[in-house]
């Protein structure tokens, strides 16, 4: 017989793992733990070991590069692909998935960046404004992330995307693109705007697994008022920024907790995904300033719908 963990500690919201019940630890003496399956996704399996398992493994790379292909052209940092489509390859915990998207995410932001500081796109009083509250919303989002069950987690997903697959239909439909030369028009103050979206980014990145550029993109195209490519450039900024503060929050207390051991599953899965994901996230961010900007957006809603209706499909 086995129980779930019941732990007041961040390593919660790492549910892949279960303690064994008969087993009773000494005092000082680390428990058993034993990997289980997402029982709504029983059928799948789950990565254990690359040479072992070469097809699974070669699948999880094609998608890292679908992941930083996505995330370099839309300024979204990768997880919003790679997170849904781990759930249709792997049996594993969403949450499991989110803490290998991490630092998938930093590197395709780190990738697509350096293509965007060539350009001068980025938009450089956002991202000092933002950086501070994203550091804070890294911890409340950590925090969030120990008490929220899986399924609660891929519903929250989903809505964010559907949403945001709304907002960018608008604007398309209106097919009123900002100018780039004309002054910048904002809905509020810049420090303040870019204040709570560190702040949201943050919680997002470190809640959802997904970096927060699902959030700065509409939020700098509709409060912030910037065209598509240097929304895309500054996002991308944010979402490295914001992936590398919320890596930290999640990994370290599983560190703490259980050691490097506690980390295996997500390890495997960030081999397989790291090599295409940095390949997919330059490549797409050179193609941002090549591709017509409608063809994004409209490239944009398509990911959004398909991603949003697995989430709220379930597996």
């Amino acid at each position: 017989m086995h129980r779930e963990l019941g732990m007041s500690t961040n390593r919660a919201s790492h549910d892949s793992i279960v303690l064994d019940h008969d087993t009773v630890p000494s005092p000082g003496v680390r428990p058993r733990y034993i990997r289980v399956v997402d029982p709504a996704a029983t059928t799948l399996p789950i990565l254990t070991s690359i040479v072992d398992q070469p097809a699974l493994a070669a699948k999880i790379a094609l998608l890292g590069l679908a992941g930083g292909l996505g995330g370099g052209l839309f300024g979204i940092g990768g997880g919003l692909v790679i997170i849904p489509g781990l759930t249709m390859l792997s049996g594993a915990s969403i949450k499991t998935f989110q803490v290998a998207a991490l630092p998938v995410g930093v590197s395709v932001a780190g990738s697509s960046v350096v293509k965007h500081l060539r350009t001068k796109t980025v938009q450089w009083r956002w991202v000092r404004w933002a950086l501070p509250a994203a550091l804070a919303g890294s911890w409340i989002g950590s925090m969030l992330a120990g008490r929220l069950d899986a399924r609660v987690l891929e519903l929250l997903f989903g809505c964010f995307l559907a949403a945001t697959a709304l907002r960018e239909s608008w604007v398309l439909w209106r097919g009123k693109e900002p100018d780039a030369n004309a002054p910048t028009r904002t809905a509020a103050p810049i420090p303040a705007l870019a204040l709570v979206l560190g702040t949201l980014m943050g919680v997002l990145s470190a809640l959802l697994g997904i970096g927060g550029g699902i959030l700065a993109v509409p939020w700098l195209r509709m409060l912030g008022g910037l065209p598509m490519r240097p929304t895309v450039a500054t996002s991308s900024t944010l979402v490295l920024l914001t992936s590398v503060f919320a890596t930290i929050s999640r990994i370290v207390p599983i560190l703490r907790t259980d050691g490097p051991a506690g980390l295996h599953d997500e390890a495997l899965l960030a081999a397989c995904l790291l090599p295409g994901a940095i390949t997919g996230g330059y490549v797409g961010a050179a193609l941002v300033h090549r591709l017509p900007v409608r063809r994004l957006a409209a490239g944009f809603i398509i990911v959004l719908i398909v991603f949003a209706s697995r989430m709220f499909v379930g597996r």
